[in-house]
């Protein structure tokens, strides 16, 4: 048992040392997302303490605006950068993506002359104000920056991508707080902190190394590689950006329908309650996941029968990592908002425990998805997305009708947790692995913690007369 021990911690040693591995990269990867993620949570309480959940609201509508033009813009052709065997190839892939952003930005500038009005009535965004018309730049700036960011994990250059995004949350923060407490906590402070993160991105991405090969662009700009490379990865506008798209409205879905129904307040603690949630699969997930997809299709080329081993220990791996965190989020969400954040942001603990234990699928799904385009399995994502989009959407509507927002957010919960372990478990599936028993492992160990934190927290509330969940809005 110790030679064994001895032996795993001494192999994960040398594979840490040695140059471009996969353990040393996700080292790096991790490492930085660490950081960015200890800058949420030291900066987040301050942040919460200078901006009203009214602002959170109007930015969490704004910024949904803006990821959405990104899906369309691009067409999903990101998402088949790390395909490309060959330089020529990937080359023209970026220009394609370049010339459909640079395409849209003039058509949405030209559409924004006309329509911003209706757009700022129909979303109540007047808080926003002029800002309104720097969507097209700030759509620009969001579409490069993941161009570069995946070129980065293309070329395995995770340390310049791990510094990039501590350098530009830290200076997003840092601008959003000062901004904050100049102007009492306008919505404007969180636009504008959006923006000055994009820029600080941009140009740490570009002078990290990228400018290098702008001139390699330029030389291999050619009509026809272009048109043969959208023809070669034409699966991705058919399948992954549907897929994507109808993701990120599943996404999006609480924010309009909450806004409809419930008005900014609400939708500014749900928004509140999420970036919170987001900043451990942040850490761990988006640490995982590009280092993941870069090895997972560097072995389904090389050595494809290691493909599921390397998939179910990953799966595993995440799985019991986000367990426990996400547990005492769910059960003692209400407590730790309150403690943490002020009485104001209570609610929104509350809606942390009906999405908490969905996050740990969310976790795994989201480092193990790019299978998927791995296998060439596209449609599947799409279907998947759409599952969960109706499932999301049956339950929101539920709520809504009954106008009992927690009920809402409940069954949204409920669902979207079902809907990601079927996901999970249908891409083990096509990896030919044993589905039935990683799923009775799961659920057996999960309902193991729940009973445990749940026993423990009755305890507390016993022993200490410690407050129920409080389920009216302040």
């Amino acid at each position: 048992m110790v030679k064994r021990l001895r032996h795993s911690v001494l192999t994960n040693v040398q594979a840490l040392r040695q140059p471009g591995s996969f353990v040393q990269n996700l080292a790096v990867t991790f490492s930085g997302a660490a950081a960015v993620a200890a800058i949420g949570f030291i900066l987040t309480p301050i942040m919460s303490r200078i901006y009203p959940p009214a602002s959170y609201g109007q930015f969490a509508v704004f910024n949904s605006v803006v990821g959405n033009l990104n899906l369309l813009t691009t067409l999903g052709y990101p998402g088949a950068m790390l395909l490309p065997r060959h330089r020529k190839e990937f080359l023209a892939l970026v220009n394609f993506i370049i010339l459909l952003t640079l395409a849209a930005v003039l058509v949405l500038t030209g559409l924004l002359l006309f329509a911003a009005e209706p757009l700022r009535r129909l979303l109540h965004l007047e808080g926003v104000g002029g800002w309104l018309y720097t969507i097209p730049l700030l759509l620009l700036l969001f579409n490069l920056n993941a161009v570069m960011f995946t070129w980065y994990t293309r070329d395995k250059s995770f340390s310049k991508r791990a510094g990039v995004d501590v350098v530009t949350t830290l200076a997003g923060r840092g601008f959003t707080i000062g901004y904050g407490l100049w102007s009492s906590g306008s919505v404007t402070g969180l636009v504008l902190g959006e923006f000055f993160n994009r820029i600080t991105a941009f140009v740490s991405l570009l002078y990290g190394g990228i400018w290098r090969n702008v001139g390699e662009l330029w030389h291999n700009f050619s009509w026809s590689d272009m048109k043969a490379a959208a023809k070669e990865y034409s699966n991705f506008p058919l399948y992954f950006l549907p897929a994507n798209y109808v993701g990120a409205l599943s996404v999006q879905l609480p924010i309009f329908a909450l806004t409809t129904g419930f008005g900014s307040t609400v939708v500014g603690l749900y928004s509140f309650s999420v970036s919170l949630l987001e900043l451990p699969v942040n850490l761990i997930g988006n640490a995982i996941a590009p280092v993941f997809l870069q090895k997972a299709t560097e072995t389904h080329n090389e050595q494809p029968e290691r493909l599921p081993t390397i998939t179910l220990e990953l799966y595993y791996k995440l799985f019991y990592l986000g367990l426990i965190p996400f547990g005492i989020i769910t059960v003692y969400g209400d407590w730790i908002f309150r403690l943490v954040f002020g009485a104001r942001w209570e609610m929104a603990g509350l809606f942390t425990s009906f999405l908490g234990y969905y996050y740990i699928f969310k976790l795994t799904s989201h480092a193990t998805g790019g299978i998927y385009a791995i296998l060439g399995r596209q449609r599947y994502l799409l279907l998947s997305s759409i599952l969960l989009l109706a499932v999301r959407a049956v339950g929101m509507s539920i709520g809504l009708l009954a106008k009992d927002l927690n009920l809402a957010l409940l069954l949204f919960g409920i669902g979207s947790l079902l809907v990601s372990f079927l996901t999970d478990l249908h891409i083990l599936y096509l990896l030919k692995l044993p589905v039935f028993k990683v799923a009775l492992r799961t659920i057996i160990v999960t309902l193991i913690t729940i009973v445990i934190l749940v026993g423990l927290r009755l305890a507390l509330q016993s022993m200490f007369g410690w407050p129920a969940p409080n389920l009216h809005l302040r």
